[in-house]
């Protein structure tokens, strides 16, 4: 749990990675990352090529198994995040994102 050690300093750059889900909740998703410090990347569908650079440490890899395409996984275990905690969630609800992001970034 690396991210509880890190504490409020430096969790601005740290990144909540949510893989699948819903696109009408990404504004939501974003604002409960935002609440403990950090910035939200969203893929509903696909990753963009870019997508794969840069963009801030990766703190927390959420994957909504209810609405997560399979190319799309593929594409995030291609990413190489060895260090990286990665959250498996049954609902793409809101409450249950809240619920991990809260665990995982204090």
């Amino acid at each position: 749990m690396e991210a509880h050690a890190a504490g409020k300093t430096g969790r601005a750059e740290q990144t909540v990675l949510v893989i699948g889900g819903s696109g009408g909740l990404s504004r939501r998703y974003r604002d409960i990352v935002e609440e403990h410090g950090g910035s939200l990347r969203h893929y509903e569908k696909r990753m963009p090529a870019g997508a794969r650079r840069g963009g801030g440490r990766i703190a927390l890899v959420v994957i909504m198994v209810s609405m997560v395409s399979h190319s799309l996984l593929e594409q995030v275990q291609s990413l190489a995040l060895e260090d990286t905690p990665v959250v498996y969630l049954r609902s793409a609800s809101i409450s249950a994102l809240r619920a991990v992001v809260a665990q995982w970034m204090g």
